[in-house]
């Protein structure tokens, strides 16, 4: 009997596919306060990793380990270039995810153009003449900068179109008719193009590579009212550095985080202090329709993995795996 071991709370949907499939011994760790045991991980025969970060030294012993399968499209959290090594393949559930995390990107970039929370609070606090203000505007005509045209960059793009918005990318690996299709205009140098832009999204993997790329000189460059957007990974922007700015020459600019360089961040983050920063707690993907095709398609990618079938788009290291051969 193969076992799977399940790191995180996993949506039922796929739970009654582990268990419906027979033959397979599973133990699930649903609370994230309770780590899973030595044991779990390396007598596992396939790992499904939903929260929590798995080492190196974590799966050293795990020789019966056939596949990792990721419930999310980030694997920063898995010790891949170990795992490639070994030729063991880590999943990834594709698409599923990126209509919830783009709506959540064009809500966040909404709330802070129509300064949503500062003018419900004035309603309340009876401060009707904020209306007067002029201090909300439109998405129309404004310029967006995407880095990254993926699954989710595409469908912010789709977004931000009807919203009649100019949308420039910066994804190296598109051709620019790639980008024209998506109805935006392809970049070479993003960073020649930030004192132009109103709105920056990120939608990129965390790497060395792309670890702070949003620091203290790109934030600088920016307009003192640009809003700055990250529903990708905690570590793309320096905090401090973006804290700097919004408490100072971009007052009147703002961020949307859904994601932190530690999580869940301190208590005492100075961005929470900061009436022009909107919060979600890692929870873009979080929907419900979301975490059902997230669950299925993760749970799937185990019974694939264990039956020496998987889908070959939805491997994290194919390449690897590739030239490992």
């Amino acid at each position: 009997m193969k076992k799977v071991t399940v790191i995180g709370k996993l949506h039922q949907a796929g739970l009654d596919i582990l268990y419906g499939h027979g033959g397979l011994d599973i133990t699930v760790f649903a609370d994230p306060a309770i780590l899973p045991t030595a044991a779990s991980i390396s007598g596992a025969d396939a790992l499904l990793v939903r929260t929590g970060n798995l080492t190196e030294d974590d799966i050293r012993e795990a020789h019966n380990l056939c596949v990792v399968s990721r419930h999310g499209v980030g694997c920063d959290n898995l010790p891949v270039d170990a795992l490639s090594a070994r030729g063991i393949p880590v999943t990834i559930v594709g698409p599923v995810n990126a209509i919830s995390v783009a709506e959540q990107t064009l809500a966040m970039m909404l709330t802070l153009t129509k300064r949503i929370g500062e003018y419900d609070q004035a309603v309340r606090n009876g401060r009707w003449e904020i209306r007067n203000s002029l201090r909300t505007a439109e998405l129309a005509g404004k310029t967006l900068l995407l880095l990254g045209l993926g699954r989710i960059g595409s469908e912010v793009a789709k977004r931000a179109a009807a919203f009649d918005m100019n949308i420039l990318v910066f994804d190296p690996y598109l051709s620019a008719d790639a980008v024209a299709a998506a109805g935006a205009s392809k970049i070479e140098n993003w960073k020649d193009v930030l004192g132009s832009i109103d709105i920056l999204s990120i939608h990129l993997p965390l790497s060395e590579a792309t670890r702070n790329i949003i620091d203290a000189p790109v934030l600088a460059a920016i307009k003192p009212q640009a809003i700055v957007l990250n529903a990708a990974r905690g570590g793309l922007i320096d905090e401090a550095a973006l804290f700097h700015e919004l408490s100072g020459r971009m007052a009147a600019g703002g961020a949307g985080l859904d994601t932190f360089e530690v999580e869940p961040p301190a208590a005492d983050n100075p961005l929470f202090g900061l009436p022009n920063v909107v919060l979600s707690p890692h929870s873009a993907a979080m929907t419900e329709e979301s975490a059902r095709k997230m669950g299925e398609v993760s749970a799937r990618n185990v019974i694939a993995g264990l039956d020496g079938n998987l889908d070959p788009s939805l491997i994290f290291n194919r390449r690897a795996l590739e030239n490992r051969g």
